[in-house]
């Protein structure tokens, strides 16, 4: 009962608020929306401020700043490549390099780095029993990269394509006693085949490309043999001599096989099954971002989990491993993967030998100096923490795509040394030669690598379109700022004249509720009521209609931010950025909206409060007794 009594006086005491204030109308729907724009304004620098701040600090999380490498060449030189399908010489330029540069150049103190320069060689490794390719793949290669004898049927020079018979098969699916058509095709000065005698020789089947063929020579063999080593020092002095002389094929004889060249022959069959039939790409790396195909988001991982910077460091046995190669030997996360690695090239990336088309091209020889195949040089087990997917399948690669059936793991996780295993080294490159810095920051770094005065180097940054968006962030946020500091003194300012207008200019009013006999609580009230009223539908009103703003405004600067970037990129091949287009924005929140509110009612309760006990404060007689202001 005494509750209901109570409830019934505190409706007509707010009654009697609202009354009070409704008698100046005018006033108070001005006041009203004045407060509503205030608060609009107030929640939005609020909720642009805080919005802005999340966004920069989640781009720091997503963007890294990956710098490339690239040593410029001297000169460029012509290099000669004879055919004798025509007869000709086609031109290629091949640039020239005074020296190769060390990496040490760009270990300095003075070059700040998160992860520092790292030329990264890509590895072959064997691994017994994988599946490289699908097995009608690998029928197919053993089908036209045969290792064979033959027997010509009459003397011959080999310019053109040669009637032979196949008399021993020592790698491949072709057929003892079968015809083939073979040419010394790159050789511009071929030697005499004799009728009757043995030759041994290596190459690839193709079709015929001479003009007018004998009938029935759809497809040639162009005779090529490897055997001269490729083999340099981490300076890339080659460790062996070559000859100039191009031998393609050689006699076989009685005692043939036990010839240092018939030995060098038998080591090169083996590294040829070995690197057909059970190698892989491995990529040593410091960071996944540090590959442009996963830093810019083309390549992502379907599986498991990305190898975490704390195993980089401490070189973890763990690896990525492509789905392709994943899915075609059963493999998956959790799983382990034997990788012998025997052999390293600096000079190229992984992608430039195995296409990611799936094809690929050898740039070197499989035999060391000493004309043995590459001895393992590390021998570990990787358990697989992530599996990923590259959707790249082009058959012309630049040297930044991943690669086919490419493993990737920490660099530390190798052990052993590699420099009795490099088959090629070369100067560095944007996409063998990388390194990270702190966001922003790319322009103090061009100025102390400026400082050293290293010419021959090229340094170019991609950093996803970070520095392009934090600057407009950063101008969003100094635009909130303003915008908050100005609400802040414009609410202020209006709160207290609202107060002071429907309550210390009510003093007679409080003078005459209390004669009536109100007490002081009443007279609070009947007088706060009203006035808290108009104030908190002003404030959840702006509140609401600052978060709306909000939402708008935020998305709009993410768009325009985005097509300023866009299509600016460094030397490499130009994609379209897929990082800088994923949401990475935050917009409004709602509850830092109720919170600016909340906090609006309650100073202007702390406010009325204030005054309305000036007003209690004066005696009633000697404020009736005054003539109203």
């Amino acid at each position: 009962m005494v509750f209901f009594i109570v409830l019934v006086e505190k409706k007509m005491l707010f009654k009697i608020s609202l009354k009070q204030i409704s008698r100046t109308r005018a006033r108070t729907i001005t006041f009203l929306l004045l407060i509503i724009l205030a608060v609009a304004f107030l929640t939005l620098g609020i909720n642009l401020w805080w919005a802005s701040n999340n966004n920069l600090k989640e781009y720091e999380k997503v963007f890294i700043t990956l710098g490339m490498v690239n040593q410029k060449e001297n000169m460029l030189k012509a290099t000669a490549y004879w055919s004798n399908s025509s007869q000709d010489y086609t031109y290629y330029d091949e640039p020239v390099y005074d020296s190769i540069l060390p990496i040490s150049l760009l270990n300095l103190p003075e070059l700040n780095y998160i992860v520092p320069p790292q030329q990264r060689p890509y590895y072959l490794a064997y691994s017994p029993g994988i599946l490289t390719r699908p097995e009608e793949d690998g029928q197919s290669i053993d089908q036209w990269s045969p290792i064979l004898e033959f027997i010509p049927y009459e003397d011959a020079v080999p310019n053109q394509p040669v009637r032979v018979q196949i008399s021993k098969v020592l790698r491949g699916t072709v057929k003892v006693g079968d015809d083939l058509w073979v040419c010394d095709h790159s050789n511009p000065k071929p030697r005499m085949l004799k009728a009757g005698k043995r030759y041994i020789t290596s190459g690839q089947i193709v079709y015929n490309q001479h003009p007018n063929p004998e009938p029935g020579a759809y497809y040639e063999l162009w005779m090529n043999f490897e055997l001269d080593s490729s083999q340099t020092d981490k300076q890339g002095v080659k460790l062996s001599e070559s000859t100039d002389e191009m031998v393609n094929w050689y006699e076989v004889t009685d005692s043939f096989y036990a010839s240092k060249i018939g030995k060098k022959i038998e080591a090169y069959i083996d590294a040829v099954e070995r690197y057909i039939r059970y190698t892989v790409p491995v990529i040593p790396t410091n960071k996944t971002k540090l590959l442009m195909e996963f830093h810019q988001g083309e390549a992502i991982i379907r599986s498991g989990r990305d190898i975490t910077q704390e195993e980089y460091e401490s070189g973890a046995k763990v690896c990525l491993l492509p789905e392709r190669l994943a899915g075609r030997n059963e493999l998956k996360v959790g799983d382990t993967i034997n990788l012998q690695l025997y052999l390293a090239d600096y000079k190229r990336s992984a992608s430039l030998a195995f296409f990611p088309s799936g094809s690929g091209m050898l740039h070197y020889s499989l035999l060391n100096a000493k004309g043995e195949a590459y001895p393992v040089f590390e021998n570990s087990d990787y358990e697989i923490v992530g599996i990923y997917y590259s959707p790249n399948t082009t058959n012309y690669p630049t040297g930044y795509e991943i690669g086919n059936n490419v493993v990737i793991i920490p660099a530390n996780s190798v052990k052993n040394s590699d420099e009795n295993n490099i088959a090629d080294y070369g100067p560095m490159k944007g996409y063998t030669t990388t390194f990270q810095i702190l966001n922003g920051t790319t322009k103090e770094y061009l100025e102390s690598f400026k400082a050293l005065g290293i010419d021959n180097l090229e340094i170019t940054f991609y950093d996803g379109g970070y520095e392009k968006l934090a600057a407009g962030m950063k101008n969003i946020r100094q635009i909130a700022i303003i915008l908050l500091l100005v609400s802040i003194i414009t609410t202020s300012a209006l709160l207290l004249f609202f107060i002071y207008m429907f309550i210390s200019k009510q003093k007679k009013r409080t003078a005459i509720e209390r004669s009536l006999g109100m007490s002081r609580k009443e007279c609070t009230q009947s007088m706060i009521y009203g006035v808290l009223s108009v104030i908190t539908l002003g404030s959840l009103s702006g509140g609401l209609l600052g978060f709306l703003i909000t939402g708008l405004v935020m998305p709009s600067t993410d768009k325009t931010g985005s097509e300023l970037y866009m299509t600016e990129y460094s030397n490499w091949v130009n994609h379209a950025d897929k990082i800088s287009g994923s949401n990475t924005g935050t917009a409004a929140n709602l509850i830092i909206t109720l919170c600016a509110c909340l906090m609006v009612i309650l100073i202007s309760y702390g406010l009325a409060l204030l005054y309305i006990q000036s007003n209690l404060k004066a005696e009633p007689l000697a404020l009736l007794s005054k003539k109203e202001e």
